[in-house]
């Protein structure tokens, strides 16, 4: 099994360490919520495959994604990268999903392995935004994986409001009363941000090395996480039925 990761930088899932759009191995410094897929994974394989085989993780930029779009779009006229169905917003989420999507399956065929392609945006919005707005963004994610051909195998991981609001569930909260994080403020120059409350509770640094330093010694509590958290809950579950498929006999 392979697993393709796309974030949207060294703070979530990770970046590479070389000026390619992607990579794998050493040219991969993976990010917290890296550690977090490799746990997900590890509590249904039994082993990390972070620790034991690095090379399962093949991380594709969103910049890369954004390159891949536009030479479809450049090389077919009836591509629309929004569509009518839906508006430019959720249309990020859908096309940037299908290009991962479709990537996993290249990368199945040059590694003659199965794939699972893990996308993760922050879902942002104001503390407003309507449970209806998230789930958009989360059904575009999961049509553009559909698109793809990638179906179930398609992972989307969609925080709400971000990455930090379930940082702090561990963090700050003690895994205690987490759902009210998801209505905290999604841009970072907010009042009471989802990221600067985990700078304080971090001590004044939460940066990517603080993140994972504090994994490394706390460790995470994903079954806590996800009982409070629905929009990790939704991660969670999409994760186990990607592996699931995996591990489903295949025809010959």
């Amino acid at each position: 099994m392979i697993v393709v990761l796309s974030g949207e930088g060294r703070s979530d899932l990770g970046a590479c360490r070389n000026a390619q759009g992607h990579c794998s191995g050493d040219t991969f410094a993976p990010g917290p919520m890296t550690v977090l897929v490799d746990q997900e994974i590890a509590s249904h394989l039994h082993y990390s495959p972070l620790e034991c085989a690095p090379a399962t993780y093949l991380y594709v930029s969103e910049t890369w994604l954004s390159e891949r779009a536009r030479e479809r779009k450049q090389h077919s006229r009836k591509i629309s990268l929004t569509g009518q169905k839906r508006g430019q917003e959720t249309g990020y989420y859908h096309i940037n999903a299908w290009m991962l999507g479709e990537a996993a399956k290249d990368f199945e065929q040059q590694h003659k392995d199965i794939a699972i392609a893990v996308l993760f945006r922050d879902s942002d919005g104001s503390h407003t935004a309507g449970a209806s707005e998230w789930s958009a963004k989360w059904q575009s994610m999961r049509s553009g994986f559909q698109r793809a051909g990638l179906g179930a195998r398609g992972v989307p991981m969609l925080p709400k409001p971000k990455s930090e609001a379930w940082l702090l569930c561990a963090v700050a909260n003690a895994y205690q009363h987490c759902q009210k994080l998801e209505a905290l403020p999604g841009n970072d120059g907010s009042p009471h941000s989802a990221k600067e409350q985990l700078e304080a509770a971090l001590g004044g640094d939460a940066s990517t090395e603080a993140q994972l330093n504090w994994l490394a010694d706390h460790g995470f509590d994903h079954q806590a996480v996800a009982a409070d958290m629905p929009s990790y809950q939704q991660f969670k579950a999409s994760l186990a039925a990607a592996i699931d498929e995996v591990r489903r006999p295949r025809r010959a």
